[in-house]
């Protein structure tokens, strides 16, 4: 059953909430069908989960809720025993708020050595209005992905199935955008594209040289750069695993630096992971030249680093099996000098910047 939970509302702490829905929607569960039913129903958000973690995935789960500012256990879902590793994840509620859930799900016969196995939930990683923690669980690379897609949204409660293992996982969720009260170090931008991966970060130099982008035919793969540091050529590492096995095209980008300057990136990633992983789909490299690419299928959410003129100095972002998010360091120029060219001043007429894309 669906209750109402009302657009607004202060906790204890006074710090106010909304929602532009007030009307939560059930997502899921993703994995197996072996355990018992159970659904925890519907709060106010979440302040905390505790999970064990057994030789194949994620063997209990427990979460603590918040409901009108009052803390509310629900009960342990699965079984911890044995070869387990207890986790718990504490959110800073109500200034972090849970929004939505990814993970992986996948059957334990290889694990166990079983010939039928159950499937059950291998992994999970936990997106907030802050952060993503995790993942949580086995091998997070076997198995099958599932998203609850929603990023802009609250999740107010979970149900699923549950057993020896939590089997599959489901959240109800009120949809809209969240807005919480949040200090000024959390407003800062990005970053555009996944969550998931791990971050890297080139740091800055005098220029960009090159670039090799490789892609699948859904999604990119890989980034790696050659970059310019005062005249000597400093290569990156390879940041993503190129989609792993699957056929990969290789692009390379060869600017005419320093006559050629790198000025923008912009793309687009997957945003509702029904269609794939919450990672990058395309690329297109604009120079003081001209435009590269695209280089990938320009489908799902479109972001662009172009905000002022300037050079790409860098970049950063997060990876994993693919390229999950990418952003920019920017060299500016400030109203002197044209970006169309790629003659240097003096320092005091640029500044640096970071932008996460």
């Amino acid at each position: 059953m669906m209750v109402s939970i009302p657009s607004f509302y202060a906790d204890s702490t006074g710090t106010s909430m909304s929602m532009s829905i007030s009307i939560p929607v059930r997502f899921g569960p993703w994995g197996g069908n072996s355990g018992t039913i159970f659904d925890d129903g519907i709060y106010t958000g979440v302040r905390q989960i505790n999970l064990t973690r057994g030789l194949v995935g994620i063997s209990s789960m427990k979460v603590l809720y918040d409901r009108n500012g009052q803390a509310v256990w629900g009960d342990k879902r699965g079984v911890s025993g044995g070869s387990t590793r207890a986790q718990k994840v504490v959110f800073d509620f109500p200034s972090e708020i849970l929004t939505h859930i990814t993970g992986y799900f996948g059957s334990t016969t290889a694990t166990m050595k079983m010939k039928m196995g159950p499937t059950v939930i291998r992994s999970l990683t936990f997106h907030t209005t802050r952060k993503s923690h995790g993942p949580f669980g086995g091998d997070e690379q076997h198995g099958t992905f599932f998203s609850s897609c929603l990023a802009d949204g609250r999740i107010v409660g979970f149900h699923g199935r549950a057993g020896w293992y939590i089997d599959s996982v489901g959240v109800h969720v009120l949809e809209g955008k969240v807005l919480s009260q949040q200090r000024d170090d959390e407003t800062r931008p990005g970053p555009w594209g996944g969550d998931g991966g791990k971050p890297w970060d080139d740091g800055v130099y005098t220029g960009v040289r090159q670039m090799y982008i490789t892609r699948t035919d859904d999604f990119i793969g890989s980034v790696q750069m050659e970059y310019d540091r005062s005249g000597k050529s400093v290569w990156s590492t390879k940041h993503g695993n190129g989609g792993q096995q699957q056929i990969t095209i290789t692009h390379r980008i060869k600017l005419d630096y320093p006559h050629e300057v790198l000025t923008c990136v912009y793309g687009y990633y997957n945003a509702c992971v029904e269609e794939g992983p919450r990672v990058l789909r395309s690329l297109t490299l604009v120079s003081s030249r001209g435009r590269y690419g695209p280089f990938g299928d320009e489908v799902g959410a479109y972001f662009t680093s172009a905000t002022t003129e300037g050079k790409v100095v860098g970049f950063h972002g997060r990876c994993g099996l693919y390229l999950d998010a990418i952003g920019v360091h920017m060299q500016h120029w400030l109203g002197v000098g044209d970006a169309r060219t790629a003659r240097a001043s003096a320092p005091s007429k640029y500044y640096i910047s970071r932008y996460l894309f």
